[in-house]
C-alpha cells in the first residue's frame, strides 16, 4: 500500500507540472474541481432507468463543463477526479456489493466507444473515469475489465436523438461481449460519464446478464 501510494503522489505531482489547473467551479489553483465546488454541484434528481444510478445533475453547468473537457477538449485526467467522486458516492451501495461477492473482485466495465472515436478523441472518457473509481478502492475489490464488452457498430451518437423510443433502438445489437466465459455468475459495474434515457447502459446490461452475469448495475457520473 505504501508503494502504491508513493506512485501516485508522483504521478499527481508530474500530472501538477505537465497540466497546471484551476479549479472548473471558482478557479482556485492547483485544483481540479475543489471540495467547495463539487459539494455546490445540483445532484441527480430526475428518474434514471432500473439498476442505473447517477451522481450529479448534467444541467449544472459545472459538472458539464468537467465532462465537456473531458470528452472534447482532451483534459484526460479530469476522469480520475470523476472517477473518485462516483466511488465516494456510491460508497455504500458498493459496499452491499462487496458482501454479495464473498470475496471475489467486482468487475468494472467501461461504456466502449467505437474505435474511430477512440482514435480521434485520443482515449475512451469513460475508461478514464472507471481507472479513477476503481484506483480509489482498496486493492482486489474492483477488476478493471476494459476488452470485455466492445462497441461492434458505429451508430448515431445519442445526444443527436431526441426521442427516447428512437435512443432504445439506436443502440440494440451495438454491442457484444468478448470472453463470455468469465462473465457467468459475476458482479459488475458499468461506468459512464453519462445517462440520458439509460438506453446505453440498459443495453448493455441486458448483455451481460444473457451472458450469466449474476448482478449489473450502472454508475454514471451524471444524468
Amino acid at each position: 500500500m505504501k508503494l502504491r501510494s508513493y506512485v501516485k503522489s508522483i504521478k499527481n505531482f508530474l500530472l501538477d507540472i505537465l497540466f497546471p489547473t484551476n479549479c472548473l467551479g471558482c478557479q482556485v489553483k492547483n485544483e481540479i474541481l475543489c471540495n467547495n465546488c463539487v459539494q455546490k454541484i445540483q445532484l441527480a434528481e430526475r428518474e434514471t432507468s432500473v439498476d442505473i444510478l447517477a451522481v450529479f445533475d448534467y444541467r449544472d453547468l459545472v459538472i458539464k463543463k468537467a465532462i465537456w473537457e473531458l470528452k472534447y477538449h482532451r483534459k484526460r485526467y479530469l476522469g480520475e477526479k470523476l472517477g473518485q467522486l462516483l466511488y465516494e458516492f456510491f460508497i455504500e451501495d458498493i459496499s452491499d456489493m462487496k458482501i454479495d461477492v464473498s470475496g471475489r473482485s467486482i468487475y468494472v466495465i467501461p461504456t466502449p466507444i467505437s474505435n474511430k472515436k477512440t482514435k480521434m478523441r485520443g482515449y475512451n472518457q469513460a475508461l478514464a473515469i472507471a481507472k479513477g473509481f476503481c484506483n480509489r478502492a482498496e486493492i482486489g475489490v474492483f477488476e478493471l475489465k476494459d476488452k470485455v464488452v466492445i462497441k461492434k457498430i458505429d451508430n448515431i451518437p445519442q445526444a443527436k436523438i431526441s426521442s427516447r423510443k428512437r435512443r432504445l433502438e439506436n443502440v440494440r445489437g451495438v454491442f457484444e461481449i468478448k470472453n463470455l466465459e468469465i462473465i457467468k455468475g459475476r458482479t459488475i459495474i458499468i461506468v459512464d460519464d453519462v445517462t440520458t434515457t439509460g438506453g446505453t447502459i440498459s443495453e448493455i446490461i441486458k448483455i451481460l446478464k444473457k451472458a450469466g452475469a449474476k448482478k449489473v448495475v450502472g454508475f454514471a457520473v451524471a444524468h
